[in-house]
């Protein structure tokens, strides 16, 4: 019977310890980008898993043949065995949030130990992130947007997610960004840019470049 009980307690204490490690985890990976009263610098998490499969090969202009004066490219990442085309960070580093997840922890010293938690760390990101809805409150918004020449990188097209149409307003392309020292970045979407608390030292680092 103390058997029992010591090894009842003993997974008791194992289970508890992973539950802390596991919330401590979310917790750094959140740390950047939330405020709080729990607002996401990062929008669309789940609508962008529904990106059309095509979504980029339509916008794909890697030489300005159309002579837009707007050059983007694909970017193609290793995928299990397969090559995938890329759609999340700025420089497009990973075709799925997982791969992602990796590569940011690695660079921010965030140990992502089992797939559970990386899905467990997924779930508390896309809880959080604002709806994907359009930036244009008035039709005057849009069409000074469109004046602006703005729709050449941030596309108007639109797809469906979960009954709705989304407006990501981005080619997911890499664009020169014309410095000597610019590396190439992807359009960044603006979809629920609104919403977002860009204002968090994770997203002004960003803006600021």
């Amino acid at each position: 019977m103390q058997r029992l009980i010591l090894a009842a307690c003993l997974l008791a204490t194992h289970a508890l310890a992973n539950a802390a490690s596991k919330d401590q985890t979310i917790r750094a990976c959140l740390s950047c980008h939330i405020d709080e009263a729990g607002k996401l610098d990062i929008v669309g998490i789940k609508a962008l898993d529904a990106l059309p499969p095509d979504w980029q090969m339509r916008f794909e202009d890697a030489f300005d043949m159309d002579s837009d004066g707007i050059a983007g490219r694909l970017q193609f990442v290793s995928g299990h065995g397969q090559p995938l085309i890329a759609k999340w960070g700025s420089n497009l580093a990973a075709a799925r949030f997982e791969d992602f997840a990796l590569i940011a922890s690695a660079a921010h010293a965030v140990p992502l130990e089992s797939d559970a938690i990386i899905k467990t760390v997924k779930e508390a990101f896309a809880a959080r992130s604002p709806s994907p809805t359009s930036p244009f409150a008035t039709e005057g918004e849009r069409g000074r947007f469109d004046a602006q020449g703005c729709p050449l990188c941030h596309v108007t097209e639109t797809f469906e997610f979960e009954g709705q149409d989304v407006m990501p307003l981005s080619d997911f392309l890499l664009h020169d960004m014309g410095g000597p020292n610019d590396k190439p970045k992807r359009t960044k979407p603006l979809w629920g840019y609104s919403q977002s608390l860009w204002q968090t030292a994770h997203a002004q680092r960003n803006w600021n470049k």
